[in-house]
């Protein structure tokens, strides 16, 4: 498949929170099917939750999304092939690293806990080594600042985030929940997924190796991971604190190893700024 030709992003189509490009529209259905293969299911904890437990659940994602509307269907595709890409690449090649290892979380904990993908990072030796990442195409500043606000508030009450299906396929001696999991929000703007689709849909390995959206996510995860530290000793939470300070310590020499990737691209990028938009606000009111 070869999407050499595309559609001019200027168009007035591309700034309607419905369009959807129609590179996005092919890799949205290649990213369902694997989300179908590869995401966790929740039929595969019958015997952890009991039968009625899972069918409950069940049902409130198929009724939460029930309640999408044309624009929330549409956003949760540009996401969805991201989280997809993402979900790939970040262990394929080793966007995080060469140590990381991804998980793609149901639609349940998705909804429920807004984690997309679950990532190993460091080792299984490590005494807390997973973070769940929300994928997020926003650009809205109330939607963004939401997501946000309700990281800080878990920290508040001394929490972080958590999985309620949760098992790691290497490691598939533990089935249930995950708590204590750092838990971040990444993404950049539309005009970055058209391009990164099309290099998907081509398998384009080397460019996808290569793609410099991997040092934006570097730097959003760190930006987090540092702000949320220092909230959580300010409110002294220093068993929190430790668990973000071993997650950094992973990811500064990955983030050194990639500082100079050519990221103009990505300069105004509207989810980007949306995003240290609500983290410095959030921060400044503590």
């Amino acid at each position: 498949m070869n999407f050499n030709s595309i559609e001019k992003i200027t168009d007035k189509s591309f700034q309607s929170p419905e369009y959807l490009h129609p590179i996005v529209a092919q890799a949205a259905i290649e990213a369902q099917k694997l989300k179908k293969e590869s995401a966790i299911d929740p039929n595969q904890f019958i015997g952890v939750y009991g039968e009625h437990a899972v069918a409950r659940d069940l049902k409130y994602v198929e009724e939460r999304k029930k309640l999408f509307s044309n624009e929330d269907s549409v956003e949760k595709k540009w996401a969805g092939v991201l989280e997809a890409i993402f979900y790939q690449h970040a262990e394929q090649s080793n966007w995080l690293g060469d140590d990381a290892h991804t998980i793609l979380a149901s639609e349940f904990d998705d909804i429920a806990h807004g984690i997309d993908v679950a990532v190993r990072v460091g080792g299984s030796e490590r005494p807390f080594p997973y973070l769940g990442l929300g994928i997020d195409v926003t650009y809205g500043t109330t939607k963004m600042a939401k997501k946000i606000n309700t990281i800080f508030d878990e920290l508040d009450r001394g929490e972080l985030g958590k999985m309620h299906y949760f098992m790691d396929p290497e490691f598939d001696q533990f089935k249930g929940e995950l708590s204590r999991i750092p838990h971040l929000v990444v993404g950049v703007e539309r005009s970055h997924i058209i391009e990164l689709s099309r290099q998907w849909l081509d398998n384009e390995k080397q460019a996808l190796a290569e793609n410099p959206i991997q040092l934006i996510l570097l730097r959003e995860m760190m930006k987090q991971l540092k702000m949320f530290r220092s909230y959580a000793k300010n409110i002294g939470r220093k068993d929190i604190a430790e668990i973000y300070s071993a997650d950094i310590d992973v990811f500064e020499p990955v983030l050194r190893d990639r500082q100079k990737m050519d990221v103009r691209n990505y300069e105004n990028d509207r989810v980007v700024d949306a995003l240290s938009g609500a983290l410095t606000l959030r921060a400044a009111q503590k």
